[in-house]
């Protein structure tokens, strides 16, 4: 009989399907909220502001007129670091929330991290562009 207090070995069941009940609900929660989980980034004193999803793309950019006013060259330098920015928010707020919802050390939290980290690699503004670049203009 399932519930029993007897030496039956059921009272083993129970206390299995309880915690598999709990992981469930637990995982449930957690991956709820990985998929509302948003990074964000700024620069130029909060005129260039850029939102990424766990996926790393870019849900939310906002250009500042005061920012835009300093030019392409350095707008599109911005965006790029702003969008860097949101990318290590996004892994540490991911991260967090792997860890506490499975454990610091756990396998899953390793999995989850390393999995965000390739999906949001960060964009490397110091990497040559081998595109000219038009001389004059703002933009």
């Amino acid at each position: 009989m399932v519930g029993s207090t007897a030496g039956d070995g059921y009272g083993d069941i129970d206390a299995q399907v309880a915690a598999a009940r709990e992981r469930a609900e637990r995982s449930g929660a957690w991956v709820g909220e990985m998929e509302q989980l948003t990074g964000h980034g700024s620069a130029l004193r909060g005129g260039v502001t850029v939102e990424v999803d766990l996926g790393g793309t870019v849900v939310g950019l906002g250009i500042t007129d005061a920012a835009a006013g300093y030019g392409g060259q350095t707008v599109a330098g911005a965006v790029l670091e702003a969008h860097t920015q949101a990318q290590q928010d996004l892994r540490r707020r991911a991260e967090a929330s792997t860890a506490a919802a499975w454990g610091a050390g756990s396998a899953t939290t390793a999995a989850v991290t390393d999995e965000v980290e390739r999906l949001t690699p960060g964009a490397d503004p110091d990497s040559p562009d081998d595109a000219p670049r038009p001389a004059g203009g703002a933009w």
